[in-house]
């Protein structure tokens, strides 16, 4: 059996493991906005479930903050370009600063999270735990995937 020591320098491991927690976080994301949703429209309380999935929220966004950053680094530099061909030159110069917009949004999306979850923590009213989660969350989602359709829409 043979070791391929190029994988490493490939970072196949790291965009996997980058990947899988992206899945993560989705499902986190989606789970927690919709015992939200329930929360405040049946008056529900906000219990140990809701704060854990308000914090797995946090933790996925700074997991994917570290093997983004790994991915980042001058090893694998060239990593936002390995994705154009001849056919599509045109759009090297708009995807040529596509890395550094990425991690700038997203370091904005994970202010913004932390900064909701903060606030819901310091919160009394259940109800207004939940439209605080609801709101912040969905404000870092929308940087999220604004980052992310730079590498496909522009």
């Amino acid at each position: 059996m043979n070791l391929n020591i190029y994988l490493l320098e490939d970072f196949s491991i790291f965009k996997l493991v980058h990947i899988l927690i992206s899945i993560t976080f989705l499902m986190c994301a989606v789970w927690l906005f919709i015992r939200s949703f329930r929360g405040i429209f049946n008056n529900r309380p906000y219990i140990r479930i809701d704060k854990l999935l308000s914090i797995g929220f946090i933790i996925t966004l700074y997991l994917q903050l570290f093997f983004g950053i790994i991915l980042f680094s001058n090893l694998g530099s060239n990593m936002g370009y390995n994705y154009l061909s001849i056919d599509n030159t045109v759009k090297v110069v708009s995807k040529r600063l596509w890395p550094i917009e990425h991690i700038v949004l997203m370091l904005f999306a994970l202010l913004i999270a932390s900064l909701g979850l903060y606030i819901s923590l310091n919160t009394q009213s259940d109800k207004r735990k939940y439209w605080i989660i609801i709101i912040y969350y969905s404000i870092s989602l929308l940087l999220i995937f604004f980052s992310l359709s730079g590498i496909y829409f522009f």
